[in-house]
């Protein structure tokens, strides 16, 4: 059997695999293999992730703004959802555009490309088919899979989980969404914008339990305003099925049981690493406790030469971040030793309406950490532009430290607060104070300025 011989060999060409590959290559490393498992392409992002849904949800807004066009002086009939077209509108994107794109890229790539199965057979060997390659380092970026939890009848009454609902091709008339983090709300929101009768049903108290609880209570307001049920504080003791409905048995936690009915069941708690099949364990790659990989800030494991970027070592599951772990392991693999991973400058983002954006701390945790803080919270209904626009709901809230007034954390809901994270990260990157941020003329009227707004009010208070 004859072995092939590399520099490096990726597992995975998703966003981390992929970016791991080019970096390493990029930095001199002459002999890079790349596995990938599914279609040559396929990553979670670009399939079932975050294009196909922010294509769906870019109909929901699109709806949303007809709804409410008499506010701004326009006449429109109430739209009708033809999800027909709105599914052949994400199949054609995802196909023709994302996916097309990521797979011309990958077979582009000055890389080898082989498809099939990866398994280690020692810690140098992996094994494709009958294939046998070798290499000095490997990079694990196998991604992950939906979570599903073991709540009793769950599998033979049936469920959606979070990739099957972005290609559904019939709406159900309502629908019980388990869990209540970001893929939860925004495909919750999402499906409630497009008819549905949806209920949140979540374990914790508040839903987006990590983010800061303003943030929570806010969003949990204004979706129930919208109509959303939401139940909180509630475990899901069983599942089954009742006169052509599915049932979930719960106990409220404050006390008492209930039992909610619904046409269809959405799990949405989140997702495991995938890593059946490698035969990691055998070669002395460490799990933690949730079977995600253990890596260090160059996103080695527990033996040095292999690494694990992405999803499968359980940091951040987030596409941007998985595109950086795999550039720092690239690096690191390639023999540029310097940069390490760097996780202060993550964002979360959550495109539910209004939109969520959160980087550095909350107040909470600069207090746990022992950081003497300021903490400011201006309305969105203070902001012009989104007085203009009709979008108040919302606030902007800086967290600074004292006396110097460096800004440790911002956390946004309101309007296009995805994007207004994008003003405030180049400020934290550079250890920017509020002082910093007065000196900006922000331009008027944006969203962005909002900034300034908070930074005004801390710098008040040093």
């Amino acid at each position: 059997m004859k072995i092939h011989q590399y520099n490096l060999i990726v597992i995975g060409s998703g966003s981390a695999g992929f970016s791991a590959a080019t970096t390493a290559k990029e930095n001199g490393l002459e002999k890079i293999l790349l596995i990938e498992k599914r279609r040559v392409g396929y990553s979670l992002c670009t399939n079932e992730g975050c294009m196909p849904s922010k294509t769906l949800l870019a109909s929901a807004e699109v709806k949303r703004i007809i709804e409410e066009s008499t506010d701004f002086g326009i006449a429109s009939t109430q739209p009708n959802v033809n999800w027909d077209a709105v599914q052949k509108r994400v199949r054609t994107l995802v196909e023709d555009d994302f996916f097309a794109a990521r797979r011309d890229a990958i077979r582009n790539a000055p890389v080898d490309l082989v498809e099939g199965n990866a398994r280690f057979t020692s810690p140098h060997t992996i094994q494709v088919g009958d294939n046998t390659y070798t290499a000095d380092r490997i990079v694990i970026a196998t991604g992950s899979v939906v979570s599903v939890p073991p709540f009793p009848g769950l599998r033979e009454t049936g469920y959606l989980d979070s990739d099957g609902a972005l290609y559904l091709e019939k709406l159900p008339g309502s629908l019980i969404v388990l869990g209540g983090g970001y893929i939860a709300i925004e495909l919750g929101y999402l499906f409630h914008k497009m008819g549905v009768d949806v209920t949140i049903v979540q374990r914790s108290e508040r839903i987006l339990s990590s983010l800061d609880a303003d943030i929570s209570s806010e969003l949990e307001r204004i979706l129930r305003r919208g109509g959303m049920k939401i139940l909180t504080g509630v475990d899901v003791e069983s599942v089954d099925r009742s006169s052509g409905n599915k049932r979930v048995h719960a106990a409220i936690r404050e006390g008492g049981q209930t039992t909610l009915e619904a046409e269809e069941i959405m799990i949405a708690t989140g997702r495991d690493p995938a890593i059946g099949g490698l035969n990691l364990e055998q070669f002395g790659v460490q799990l933690d406790e949730y079977g995600a990989i253990q890596v260090n800030d160059f996103l080695q494991t527990s033996v040095p030469h292999i690494y694990a970027v992405g999803d499968v070592n359980g940091k951040m599951p987030l596409v941007y971040v998985a595109s950086m772990e795999g550039r720092v392991a690239g690096l690191h693999a390639a023999g540029v030793n310097g940069e390490k991973i760097d996780y202060r400058l993550v964002s979360n983002i959550i495109f539910s309406h209004p939109e969520i954006g959160t980087v550095g701390l909350t107040a909470q945790e600069a207090e746990a950490n022992g950081l003497n803080v300021v903490t400011a919270k201006t309305p969105m209904e203070d902001i012009g532009k989104a007085v203009a626009i009709g979008q108040t709901d919302g606030f902007i809230k800086l967290v600074a430290e004292r006396p110097s007034g460096k800004i440790v954390g911002l956390h946004v809901i309101g309007p296009h607060a995805t994007d207004i994270m994008q003003v405030a990260l180049p400020h934290i990157y550079h250890n920017d104070t509020v002082f910093d941020v007065l000196n900006i003329p922000y331009p008027h009227p944006t969203l962005g300025e909002a900034l300034s707004y908070a930074a005004e009010e801390v710098a008040a208070c040093l």
